[in-house]
């Protein structure tokens, strides 16, 4: 419903009420109405008032300094990471996503890569059926990117391919390692992620949520970050020359 609704075809106060509804006509059960209604009232009003209310300062905002071009297979799902190319791939013939891949798969790599804010952005709009501006660039520049430095999110949504093969199957049919950093097997998520708390450590140092996070990256030996780094610039020089 999400592209109807934010094309105006439908009004959300409608929906919601129809919804409800249906919970009291034993049609749903309260766990999915509750999780529909707090988005759609909740999550989608709130996305709606930081657009409004940052206007358009905020989607300049790149608080992370992240200048990176976005790299070509955003657009053509043509690379060796599975999790990538399945989720591009699927938003390529549906124009369509969860959010969960779209915050924890694409989104994911360009927080951890660096990709510019602003392309990342325009990369969204333009692939999906219900990206408009206003729920767009809340969702990408501050939930996914962090680039608002917090308005939306109070921590940035950081994870290594460890997490995502845990929360999915696409390891297992790819070619590169996510319990790896370094090598040529390692998996880009897991180098890009601890080289990414690595380079900001300072900026997320008063930050008790990243408190976790920041105390792993400091038990690595200067030799295991130099070696992650070493890989992390193998990485962007694949996916510049499109063989990640």
């Amino acid at each position: 419903l999400s592209a109807a609704l934010n094309l105006k075809l439908l009004d959300p106060l409608d929906v919601v009420e129809r919804v409800e509804q249906a919970y009291y006509d034993d049609h749903a059960p309260l766990n999915a109405v509750e999780g529909f209604v707090r988005q759609v009232l909740g999550w989608r009003e709130f996305v709606r008032g930081v657009y409004w209310l940052y206007d358009s300062a905020y989607v300049e905002r790149n608080e992370l300094e992240a200048t990176a071009d976005l790299p070509d297979f955003y657009w053509t799902g043509d690379t060796d990471m599975r999790c990538l190319s399945e989720c591009i791939g699927q938003v390529r013939e549906h124009a369509y996503a969860h959010h969960i891949p779209r915050l924890m798969v694409m989104g994911l790599f360009g927080l951890l890569y660096g990709i510019d804010p602003q392309q990342m952005n325009e990369w969204h709009e333009a692939m999906y059926i219900d990206a408009w501006e206003w729920v767009s660039t809340p969702n990408m520049v501050g939930m996914a990117l962090y680039a608002d430095g917090g308005v939306v999110g109070t921590k940035p949504y950081t994870a290594s391919g460890k997490y995502i093969n845990r929360m999915s199957n696409y390891c297992s049919h790819c070619q590169y390692d996510p319990d790896q950093a370094t090598g040529e097997e390692a998996c880009p998520f897991t180098s890009l992620y601890w080289n990414f708390l690595d380079r900001h450590q300072e900026t997320f140092s008063g930050n008790p949520r990243m408190n976790f996070q920041l105390a792993n990256v400091r038990r690595k030996s200067d030799e295991d970050l130099a070696a992650i780094a070493e890989r992390v610039e193998e990485v962007r020089a694949l996916a510049e020359s499109g063989r990640l």
